[in-house]
């Protein structure tokens, strides 16, 4: 009996001792995390809970290299933050805009779209990438849903408070150094140019024939909830040096039905004549600094005919 007492006191030291320890560099971390200055998860940091820009651009690292926030705000004479990361997908870019509607109803909101937008990834890439919102579980009630889609104990692992910051604790490590802390942001509202220039020749741009439907059904919802808040969307394919399949024209299509069905304008440059000019990549889907800048100038005075209110 003794024994018995002695093992279940241990088993509670243990306990409490792993509770404080999971809480207490939760807490840690939490703060470095929240008060990052600069990096992608600053920006979206900055998305999720200040950005306040008459015009919000989603979407993955096209996004992020495409378009260019001075030139589109020139253009329009409005604000343009750039809300595209690298290696995010339609999950990411619905529940940022979730957080940033339920804060203020912006003037305008671009989703620029990949034609591979809903392809099947075995390994579950897209829904993993999903770690960069677990921070924001705990408050933020209106993405949890979107977290929830990593998989079926991520609910129960979200109960320590040290696990949303376990695959980001490197980066916070780095982000200790008072020169990577306090160094300021290297984007232009969210934009951020790439330099050089692609020297392959036309490459084959494949997807696989397996479509997610899950994906597609967040895409819907991105387009439903921008109507429903009475938001003009416009949906852009911005342009890559491949030659698109079959598949991805089927990718395309579902996209371009979506947008029939709820009246949503859609640009289409994916493979625009403009660009036929290795000059301006960076690589086969991204455009350098001199493709972008023409890229932007054109989506600019493209989106003025989308505005409702100015």
């Amino acid at each position: 009996m003794a024994d018995y007492k002695l093992i279940l006191k241990r088993f509670a030291i243990l306990a409490v001792t792993i509770f404080v320890l999971d809480w207490g560099i939760g807490a840690v971390l939490k703060h470095f995390f929240f008060t990052k200055k600069n990096g992608a998860d600053y920006r979206t940091n900055h998305v999720i809970n200040t950005v306040k820009a008459d015009v919000l651009v989603f979407g993955s690292s096209k996004a992020v290299y495409h378009y260019d926030t001075k030139i589109i705000g020139d253009s329009l004479h409005l604000s343009v933050y750039n809300a595209g990361r690298d290696l995010s997908y339609i999950y990411y870019h619905y529940a940022l805009l979730e957080a940033a509607l339920k804060r203020y109803s912006p003037k305008l909101v671009v989703l620029d779209t990949r034609a591979n937008e809903f392809q099947r990834f075995k390994n579950g890439e897209d829904r993993d990438r999903l770690n960069v919102l677990l921070p924001y579980y705990d408050s933020h009630p209106e993405i949890r849903e979107v977290c929830l889609l990593r998989g079926p104990y991520e609910r129960y692992k979200l109960l320590s408070k040290m696990y949303p910051y376990n695959s980001l604790i490197l980066s916070e490590l780095v982000e200790l150094l008072p020169i990577a802390r306090y160094k300021k942001d290297d984007s232009q509202n969210g934009y951020i140019a790439k330099h050089g220039q692609f020297k392959s020749g036309l490459q084959p741009y494949t997807v696989n024939d397996a479509v997610d439907t899950t994906a597609a059904s967040y895409y819907k919802k991105f387009v439903e909830l921008c109507k429903a808040k009475n938001i003009p969307l416009v949906v852009t394919y911005s342009p890559i040096y491949q030659n698109i399949n079959a598949a991805a024209n089927r990718n395309v299509q579902v996209v371009m039905q979506v947008c029939r069905d709820n009246n949503v304008p859609v640009l289409n440059y994916l493979r625009d004549t403009t660009f036929n000019n290795q000059a301006y990549f960076y690589d086969a889907l991204h455009l350098n600094k001199q493709g972008s800048v023409i890229y932007s100038s054109m989506v600019g005075g493209k989106l003025k005919q989308f505005l409702t209110h100015k």
